[in-house]
């Protein structure tokens, strides 16, 4: 078999060792994050990698470009699929809230150091604004898909209001609030969501009565 036969098959392998070690370092920086370190050097993020320190700057020449790749593998582990139709619109809302809730807890928990290490940057990161900005509207559109029942029956003003409050209502930033200062468990303050949630979804069926 001549070399150039062989010449597609080494390409091949070539470019899938060089996405093995591209998410090597991609996945380094998420680990080092998990471990407490909000801004990780190259230096460090290389050595969890298992590769030089040239190397991880020829993958990633400049920082914001690892940032990026780290922020996209984020937003595919914490996909989140829609509920089963049944569930959505036919279940009852404390079993809506319940199973959502049992998701929704564990992505935030899972999310605690990476929104803080993108917090400590996001101010002067037009990168991270615009990234923040998809994930919401995203997350938005995944609220709306577990509690149409009840924002079908509002009207569409009422409705967009009622949506930004639920999804502000289940963000990190209140999930951090409910955790922290003074510091409480992971079922404390799940219950305290539950609470919140269950009390807005009340009041949007009260509201869908009056018109």
């Amino acid at each position: 078999m001549s070399l150039e036969s062989n010449l597609p098959e080494r390409l091949d392998g070539r470019r899938q060792r060089t996405q093995i070690t591209r998410q090597n370092i991609v996945k380094a920086a998420i680990a080092l994050q998990n471990d407490g370190f909000m801004r990780p050097s190259m230096q460090q993020i290389a050595d969890r990698a298992g590769v030089s320190l040239r190397t991880a700057f020829q993958h990633f020449p400049e920082k914001r470009q690892l940032t990026r790749a780290v922020l996209s593998e984020l937003t595919r582990i914490n996909h989140v699929d829609p509920p089963p139709a049944e569930l959505a619109v036919h279940s009852a809302v404390e079993i809506r809230i319940e199973r959502f809730l049992d998701i929704r807890v564990r992505q935030l928990e899972a999310l605690t150091p990476h929104r803080r290490a993108s917090n400590a940057m996001i101010a002067t990161s037009q990168n991270l604004q615009k990234h923040r900005l998809r994930v919401r509207a995203r997350y938005r559109k995944v609220v709306e898909t577990w509690f149409s029942a009840g924002l079908d029956l509002l009207r569409a003003a009422s409705r967009r209001r009622w949506l930004i409050a639920i999804g502000t209502l289940v963000d990190w930033e209140m999930w951090q609030s409910l955790r922290t200062y003074p510091a409480r468990s992971m079922s404390e303050a799940k219950a305290c969501l539950a609470l919140l949630l269950g009390a807005a979804l009340k009041q949007i069926e009260a509201e869908s009565r009056k018109r």
